[in-house]
């Protein structure tokens, strides 16, 4: 069956069977893993994970045009359920059921960093996450304080995964190519007592990356920053994440 893939999707199917198969190994599938695949596309990537024989794998695809062809490739598969839906749509704790889950894709450009933020508050289920992500996104999540990548993605991710940047992709191994190069990062759940209300969190280490070049004393005050042993004149992009998180604390005893 032929699939056209559609721009206001982001959608650049992954081609390269050597690239494929190396993102199935970073995820190192076993027959026990409950597998979540996000963007099933026209499943060449889904191919290689059932080749794992994963206890089941979810596919999640927002593109109708695409069910057909998925449903007939891979209809032999009982370990298979696809997904008709938007992942944000999606709840996956009700798919865990009081498991761990093992997340993969090749993450849709357009909402590559909403889908990101989005799994922190489903750190708890997560075995590990493998996805295919725009470089310039990548080099976000492994960046380090006074660097020009240090952003809110950079702070929010890190404070709850351990991120590595596995590998680049060149745009000739996609259809259609896309403008950017793009890489595969993996994110391991770290522990993190110390932030329980990750709403809260994710809203602070926004509001204190807006204007970012602005000094910290006109964000916070100046007593909230002293307390945290901050320097009234720092910017945020110079803090650490630790910084952050104990600055994130003392705020909220004094609010």
């Amino acid at each position: 069956m032929s699939f056209k893939t559609k721009k206001h999707l982001g959608q650049h199917l992954l081609i390269a069977e050597g690239i494929l198969e190396k993102i199935v190994e970073f995820a190192n599938i076993t027959q026990d893993d409950i597998v979540v695949e996000i963007g099933v596309g026209t499943g060449n990537l889904t191919e290689k994970l059932l080749q794992k024989k994963p206890a089941i794998l979810y596919g999640i695809e927002i593109d109708e045009t695409a069910y057909k062809i998925i449903e007939e490739r891979f209809k032999d598969y009982q370990n298979f359920i696809l997904i008709k839906s938007d992942f944000f749509d999606v709840n996956l704790f009700e798919i865990a059921k009081d498991k761990k889950i093992k997340l993969i894709g090749n993450l849709p450009y357009n909402v590559a960093s909403l889908i990101l933020v989005n799994i922190v508050f489903y750190k708890d289920i997560i075995k590990n996450a493998v996805f295919m992500v725009q470089k310039e996104v990548a080099e976000k999540l492994i960046a380090k304080p006074k660097s020009k990548d240090y952003t809110f993605l950079s702070v929010f991710i890190q404070s709850f995964f351990k991120v590595e940047y596995l590998m680049s992709v060149p745009a000739r191994f996609f259809s259609p190519p896309p403008k950017v190069t793009s890489a595969v990062i993996k994110l391991t759940p770290i522990e993190n007592k110390d932030i329980q209300d990750i709403k809260a969190y994710k809203r602070f280490v926004s509001e204190i990356f807006a204007n970012r070049r602005r000094m910290l004393r006109t964000k916070i005050d100046t007593e909230i920053l002293q307390k945290a042993n901050i320097k009234e004149t720092a910017r945020v992009e110079e803090l650490s994440i630790e910084d952050i998180k104990n600055l994130f604390k003392i705020y909220k005893q004094n609010f």
